[in-house]
């Protein structure tokens, strides 16, 4: 796990599972939208960026969302629905592990879904 916000019941999740770098939005369970990787990450320290812009800027608009490694777009898919209002405030934010119910089916059996690697630094940023 890389990052996760959210929970089972709604939430968003950036993982890597053997060694594929996945992006999983899943709206409130009723619909679940899964971005991956062509090819597995390449070895050593790598910088991950997920940019994600209204297709439409409306309530519940659709979301692009675009996964690039070391600068170069290794994914990109569309979100249909986003959350009109917000995921759960009874999860939180976590970074290289999912502690509350997981977000994602693919590594529910797995949860907490520690990453064994190593974060050196992670930023959010907010643009219009």
């Amino acid at each position: 796990m890389l990052y996760a916000l959210g929970a089972f019941s709604g939430g968003l999740a950036l993982y890597v599972k053997d060694g594929v770098l996945s992006y999983e939005y899943n709206l409130f369970e009723i619909q679940r939208t899964k971005i991956a990787a062509r090819d597995k990450l390449p070895g050593g320290k790598v910088k991950i960026e997920v940019e994600t812009t209204y297709v439409e800027r409306r309530p519940a608009g659709p979301l692009k969302v675009v996964l690039t490694v070391n600068g170069e777009e290794v994914a990109s898919g569309v979100v249909p629905v986003s959350a009109p209002l917000g995921f759960t405030a009874n999860d939180a934010l976590d970074f290289g592990i999912d502690l509350g119910s997981p977000v994602g089916i693919e590594y529910y059996d797995k949860a907490p879904f520690t990453f064994n690697g190593k974060i050196t630094q992670a930023q959010v940023q907010y643009t219009k």
